[in-house]
């Protein structure tokens, strides 16, 4: 038996999940493609329906377009959240790091000694990356909290001051060349673009679930989300040192944790039925036939003039329609869909 010793080191996880991955891209890549997508769309229509505890009375399966519809939805909501993480460092690496001009002098600037030169990668990302996107944030949310109404303008504005003063503090401390501000702001502003995008959606998707704490929790939770994001961007942004292929599998990664912790893979499923027209939207007035409101049926939230108003509508396509009356009463009443006379939907975002 060959001693500890002698056997060679084990690999580094994340240098064996970026040589490995291209290679089973490549050799099962046509297998996933033809098969994943409607894999996908099946396990969220699943999702959904098991949350609302029940099923249609068709064959899923059947509907491909469906199938491939959802899944095409749901990669393109993902999608954006791991575009966002990915984008930022691209943006500032490959249009002012990576220039002949200013990569030169970072590399002259970049000392020899071990102890030295980590200290002063550390100063560059800190400044190109992670002091940006973090005071970026911090403002914003600072916004949010103090007044709402300038978030827009406040979206538009602050970043360009943060870019800029970054940009100068970057020339000055690297010694680079004389403009090298003006490169490094215009690409770390739209950098910081997406990067509020990125804290908007993770916001938007996570105030539902901030509003439900308590008070003590709130705040602290809005103060740091910012950070952990704009720490997540940064090691997306770093990883572009080591080319397109480390940026994107760093990118899916915190992509989906983004997307997982803010609560946007939680309501994926809603989002997803909702867009295709199927279910999860509200209904401002369904009409029913009179025929079927030939009995009292006021047990089931149904009125005397056989019209229901303001309910939302959990699923509309096959043989039935399933309404939910009340969203504080877990109920369903499911109806035939051929006593539905008419459904007038809401055009009001109730998100």
């Amino acid at each position: 038996m060959q001693k500890w010793s002698d056997r060679p080191p084990s690999e580094d996880a994340i240098d064996v999940v970026l040589r490995a991955s291209p290679m089973l891209l490549k050799k099962h890549g046509a297998l996933l493609a033809k098969a994943f997508p409607p894999l996908a769309g099946f396990g969220i229509f699943l999702l959904y329906l098991y949350r609302n505890h029940f099923y249609p009375s068709f064959d899923l399966f059947q509907f491909s377009s469906l199938l491939l519809a959802a899944a095409c939805i749901g990669f393109a909501i993902v999608g954006a959240v791991i575009f966002t993480m990915v984008a930022p460092g691209a943006a500032i690496f490959h249009w002012c790091l990576n220039t002949k001009k200013i990569k030169e002098d970072l590399a002259y600037a970049i000392p020899y000694s071990q102890g030295a030169r980590s200290k002063t990668v550390w100063q560059l990302v800190g400044l190109a990356y992670f002091g940006p996107f973090c005071i970026a944030g911090l403002g914003l949310v600072s916004v949010l909290i103090l007044e709402p109404g300038l978030f827009n303008i406040a979206a538009l504005l602050w970043p360009a001051l943060v870019a800029l003063g970054f940009g100068v503090a970057l020339q000055i401390l690297f010694d680079l060349p004389r403009w090298s501000f003006f490169s490094y702001s215009w690409s770390a502003y739209l950098s910081l673009l997406i990067f509020v995008l990125l804290l908007s959606i993770a916001l938007q998707s996570s105030l539902p679930i901030i509003e439900k704490l308590s008070v003590f929790w709130q705040y602290p939770i809005l103060w740091t989300m910012p950070l952990i994001i704009a720490c997540m961007v940064s090691i997306c942004s770093m990883a572009h040192f080591a080319g397109w292929s480390a940026a994107i599998h760093f990118g899916l990664f915190f992509g989906l944790l983004v997307a997982g912790y803010s609560g946007l893979l939680t309501t994926l499923p809603e989002k997803t039925v909702k867009s295709l027209g199927l279910g999860a939207y509200e209904a401002e007035m369904i009409v029913l036939d009179p025929a079927f409101c030939d009995r009292d049926l006021s047990e089931l939230g149904i009125p005397d003039d056989c019209t229901l108003r303001n309910v939302h509508v959990v699923w509309s396509f096959g043989e039935s329609i399933v309404l939910r009356p009340s969203l504080d009463q877990p109920r369903h009443v499911q109806i035939p869909a051929e006593f539905v006379r008419s459904l007038v939907r809401s055009t009001v975002s109730d998100d």
